[in-house]
């Protein structure tokens, strides 16, 4: 049989979508309305996406195709694990032993391969009817590639902490999950309003933020920045404006050490230990507090107040990132203020997040380490 063959019986949607997928891969696409084979009776919902984008879907979605292993929590933590038919490879156990068991229920998911450069044909052959993507990935090429096989894009960054809260009611529509959705807006606004109650009228205190990477800083426009505005904190440079409404990744900015030096931190925040990958399974201590030593022993930081005060803290972005970043707002709020938040138990408010996860939380304090 073959596509052509119009008197052969109905094909399923996930075997037409996997020839689609050869299609594809060939050069070609399909009709959207040649994807279905038989009648769809879900109805219809239009939203409006984080870009302002108007997404028509059939709900509930019956399968997914999350971008990266932010996307791929959120669709979890909501109640709708059983919906993702394809994985990047930040979400495969297989690729990260530190999140071997933390994502092990995705074991055996087609792999679209590197989150920034998917393998379009396995998304197609994989079932997906969504594309669950960020603002900083491929969406664009996403709706080129994937919208003629009747495959949909919604944007919703679920690593931006206010885009994440401000799409968590469309989240939970189009999924069906409505009182998952629900359950994590009262998580998130839970934290955000223990911060505004302890973090009203306090003097912000300066941070030097650094991404994986030395001297690689974020500013304004990026859900990093924002984690210090929101933990009480000021962004050293958030004097550097970068205009570019589509990507996040511009908002990561190399700047001179001699000017981190000039701007005096109060309180260093290095994600990431060199050369180990950040998951569930924690680093050690010992490598946390080797990293913290590399940056305090730089050239000339020794009159830097975050060094003096032995303020560098060394975290894993599992943590630091959780629900939207507002788990690091938080931390780092503690660290800001310590007398502000000195009865909050990170643990406690970090284990309803991890469990629905399907997974047994861990001490906060394997995720973060501040300098001995």
């Amino acid at each position: 049989m073959t596509l052509r063959d119009t008197t052969a019986a109905p094909i399923s949607r996930r075997a037409l979508l996997t020839l689609g997928g050869s299609a594809l891969a060939a050069g070609w696409l399909l009709p959207a309305n040649r994807l279905h084979a038989q009648e769809d009776t879900r109805p219809e919902v239009t939203i409006t996406d984080e870009l302002g984008r108007e997404v028509t879907l059939k709900t509930p979605i019956q399968a997914v195709y999350p971008d990266l292993w932010y996307q791929t929590e959120i669709t979890r933590a909501i109640g709708a694990l059983d919906t993702i038919v394809a994985i990047d490879q930040s979400s495969n156990p297989d690729k990260s032993e530190p999140n071997r068991e933390y994502f092990a229920n995705l074991a055996g998911l087609p792999d679209a391969g590197n989150y920034n450069e998917p393998n379009w044909e396995t998304i197609v052959s994989s079932g997906a009817e969504v594309f669950f993507a960020r603002r900083n990935s491929p969406w664009q090429d996403a709706v080129q590639k994937l919208e003629p096989f009747g495959i949909k894009v919604v944007v919703a960054s679920a690593w931006d902490p206010k885009v994440l809260r401000a799409q968590l009611p469309n989240i939970g529509l189009i999924f069906g999950k409505e009182e998952g959705a629900a359950r994590l807006a009262e998580l998130y606004d839970g934290i955000e309003a223990l911060l505004t109650e302890r973090l009203k009228d306090v003097t912000p205190k300066r941070v030097y933020f650094e991404n994986n990477a030395d001297f690689v800083t974020s500013v304004p426009g990026s859900g990093w920045h924002d984690t210090i505005i929101l933990g009480g904190g000021e962004n050293i440079f958030a004097d550097v404006s970068i205009s570019d409404s589509g990507s996040a990744s511009v908002h990561q900015y190399t700047v001179d050490p001699v000017e981190i030096i000039s701007r005096d931190p109060d309180v260093i925040v290095h994600i990431g230990v060199d050369g180990q990958v950040p998951g569930y399974q924690s680093w050690g201590q010992e490598d946390a507090e080797a990293q913290a030593l590399r940056i305090a022993e730089r050239p000339g930081w020794n009159t830097v107040r975050a060094v003096t005060d032995r303020q560098i803290y060394v975290v894993n972005n599992f943590f630091y990132s959780a629900l939207g970043k507002q788990y690091g707002a938080l931390a780092l709020a503690t660290w800001l203020h310590p007398e502000k938040f000195a009865d909050v138990d990170l643990d406690t408010l970090f284990a309803p997040w991890v469990e629905l996860q399907g997974v047994k939380a861990r001490p906060v304090a394997e995720y973060i380490h501040r300098i001995g």
